[in-house]
């Protein structure tokens, strides 16, 4: 087949999408599929181990400031005309079988598509339908649905009032454009259930998991770790952006209130002051993957504490994939993710004394974390490219014989 992927931002961008994409489309490859990524950012084209990227600059990048993080490319949930002309071009001269997307640059191939056009298969990474922070959060709680006026002031703070009414305005006005998607996935329980009320009647939705690369369940790269900046292995670890939405606030709290004094890695990334290293806690930022990786295989316990719903939980399954037992918020796609009493404990999100509990009774049986670890090496496999790739081209075949249905009608 030939696909198209469709993605806001792609590596060397960091991000639980980006890696997504960018591992899909490798696997996608190897599979003998010719695969072409259209994405945002200054105009290039290029091949990226078989896969062929191209960057176009939308005139509305000029709102990539406005994001959460400059490092990422920003379309917003309208289409972008010089976006629209570009696909224009791709399927025109390269005539891809099926168009995956995902983030709000889909809404430029539902403007742009016509009839015969490839069928649209759409992932839900986050709550980018219904809302435009794409977290779902209402002052510090789970929003029980959009609303004009109310989604302007909670976007406000992020993107400022003039902005976050542009946004909220081309989300609601695109919102027939949804009609045109064949198909929508989402990577969670979580998405799949708060997406329904922005959903077109009758849409279908599957729910299709978010995965990691089979090697990660190796023993790996053995270049230099960031571990040894703590000069033992019985130290939790937290991966995540600086956001108050990732919880590390939490976590130095229940780190603090602990019975046993267990040095803490944190590895952090994106906007924002991180806290600073201490006696017992170590901060790196920005540390490679692969030396992110390293330092999981050394720490004792992982902990995921997000206030957020979680779309999925890349973390938790990168944790669990190096043996690690994970503590998490029992919140989002992580509850998909950790099997509680099995790989690991679920506590109340945002619930300090729960999570200080949780570590501490960790901490206090190695042979516990040990058996929740080796389990979750198991349960990690099956959120690998090899156990979920296939689900999804299974997805591409039924879309392709529906549009091939539709044309002999």
């Amino acid at each position: 087949m030939k696909i198209l992927q469709l993605t806001d931002s792609y590596p060397p961008a960091i991000g639980g999408m980006e890696r997504h994409v960018q591992t899909l489309s490798h696997e996608l490859v190897r599979r003998g599929h010719q695969v072409t990524v259209l994405t945002i950012g200054e105009v290039e084209s290029y091949l990226d181990h078989g896969v062929r990227v191209v960057r176009v600059a939308g005139w509305q990048r000029s709102l990539r400031r406005f994001g959460a993080d400059l490092s990422h490319e920003f379309h917003p949930p309208a289409p972008d005309p010089v976006v629209v002309a570009a696909l224009r071009a791709l399927v025109r001269d390269d005539r891809p079988d099926v168009v995956h997307g995902c983030r709000w640059i889909f809404y430029s191939y539902v403007a742009a598509k016509r009839s015969g056009w490839p069928p649209l298969v759409l992932t839900l990474h986050d709550y980018g339908l219904q809302c435009i922070k794409k977290t779902n959060v209402f002052e510090d709680s789970a929003c029980t649905g959009p609303a004009v006026g109310k989604c302007v002031g909670c976007a406000s703070g992020q993107y400022g009032p003039l902005i976050a009414s542009m946004l909220v305005s081309g989300r609601v006005s695109c919102r027939p454009l949804l009609g045109r998607v064949d198909q929508f996935i989402a990577i969670s329980t979580s998405v799949a259930v708060a997406a329904h009320s922005s959903l077109p009647a009758g849409a279908a939705i599957e729910v299709v998991p978010s995965f990691i690369n089979r090697r990660l369940l190796d023993a790996g790269d053995q270049r230099p770790t960031i571990a040894p900046l703590i000069d033992t292995e019985s130290y939790l670890m937290f991966v995540g952006t600086l956001g108050r939405h990732k919880g590390c606030d939490v976590l130095l709290a229940a780190h603090r209130r602990m019975r046993r004094r267990v040095p803490l890695l944190a590895v952090v990334a994106g906007p924002g002051e991180a806290p600073r290293s201490g006696e017992d806690v170590v901060v790196v930022r920005d540390a490679e993957h692969a030396q992110v990786m390293a330092a999981w295989r050394r720490a004792a316990v992982a902990v995921v504490p997000s206030r957020w719903a979680e779309p999925f939980g890349q973390v938790a399954v990168e944790a669990m994939a190096a043996g690690r037992p994970v503590v998490a918020s029992d919140t989002g796609g992580l509850a998909d993710v950790v099997l509680a009493g099995v790989t690991g404990l679920l506590v109340p999100a945002g619930d300090a004394d729960a999570l200080a509990l949780a570590l501490d009774d960790l901490v206090a049986d190695p042979g516990k974390g040990q058996a929740m670890g080796a389990a979750g090496r198991v349960r990690a496999g099956e959120f690998t490219a090899d156990a979920v790739v296939p689900r999804i081209e299974q997805i591409y075949r039924a879309m392709l014989s529906r549009a091939e249905v539709s044309r002999s009608e």
